[in-house]
């Protein structure tokens, strides 16, 4: 029997540049090589999206709640539930805790997971510590372990965080789903001089690439090396490119800059999940150098 599983998340998934998207894009592709996947959206997309989407996805079913941007809960718990009405699952894998509220239309007999990415209240205990502005209140962990109790299953991104969910749900409730990357054969390095960073504008990876220009990057001077600064961080951090170092912002070819480069560095310096990448950079066959936080879970 086709076992028939949908997926939902609010994240835009089919842009690049960012863990979080690939994270989803990765075990999307994997569930639709394996079962008869729906990719639930709580919104309407364009034209334009559900042709991204469809290349990224070519197994895979879209299906859209069709909510106004600000729509109700109760609208979304109706839609949601009409959707199982009228295309039963097996199973419902929700993304982020953060709609975890959506449960409540998920009818009997549904498998249900969600997919963490983090312990969320320690991820936002960080941020809040780093200077971010929360648009919620902040998540106690007492709070975190009561939602989760809400689901059959939780999807831990890292070993380091499933270790935190098995002591409040038990082992048997709690899966291990890693991000999955495919290796890429690359040349060995016999000398290494262009160094490569790749990130989006997420406030850790500012705060990780600030402390290395200014506390790392100035002992390197002398050395003949280049850093490239690839992704929304660069024009996130309003950084120009000065001698030894290049900022190229987002790139169509993610693939090419990892090519061309001969270590990665991941200076991040908070952060629970799974740092992508870490994992980006090591399955393209860089050396990588980063901090405690960086390597976290690998």
């Amino acid at each position: 029997m086709t076992r028939r599983v949908a997926l939902l998340t609010a994240v835009d998934f089919w842009h690049t540049g960012a863990g979080h998207r690939a994270r989803i894009q990765a075990l999307a592709a994997a569930l639709s090589a394996r079962v008869e996947l729906t990719v639930v959206l709580p919104t309407a997309v364009p034209d334009g999206v559900r042709a991204a989407i469809a290349a990224l996805l070519p197994r895979a079913a879209l299906h859209t709640l069709d909510l106004p941007p600000r729509g109700q809960q109760q609208e979304a718990l109706t839609a949601f539930a009409v959707f199982f009405r009228e295309r039963p699952q097996q199973a419902c894998i929700v993304e982020y805790l953060s709609l975890g509220w959506l449960r409540a239309a998920i009818p009997p007999g549904v498998l249900t997971l969600v997919d963490t990415h983090d312990v969320v209240h320690r991820r936002d205990a960080e941020l809040v510590a780093l200077g971010e502005r929360l648009d919620r209140p902040l998540l106690t962990a007492a709070q975190e372990e009561a939602q989760l109790r809400a689901f059959d299953r939780v999807i831990a991104i890292s070993e380091p965080d499933a270790a935190v969910f098995r002591g409040w749900l038990g082992a048997e409730r709690v899966i291990v789903a890693p991000h999955a990357q495919a290796l890429r054969p690359a040349p060995f390095r016999e000398r290494l001089q262009r160094l490569l960073f790749v990130a989006s504008a997420y406030l850790p990876n500012q705060q990780g690439l600030h402390c290395f220009l200014h506390e790392v990057w100035p002992r390197l001077a002398g050395l003949g090396l280049q850093l490239d600064v690839v992704g929304q961080i660069g024009p996130a951090m309003r950084l120009r490119s000065v001698h030894g170092m290049q900022v190229h912002g987002p790139v169509d070819d993610l693939d090419a800059a990892y090519a061309a480069s001969d270590l990665a560095i991941n200076p991040v310096v908070s952060g629970s999940g799974l740092k992508i990448k870490s994992v980006e950079a090591l399955a393209h066959g860089l050396a990588l150098v980063g901090t405690p936080h960086a390597l976290r879970g690998l």
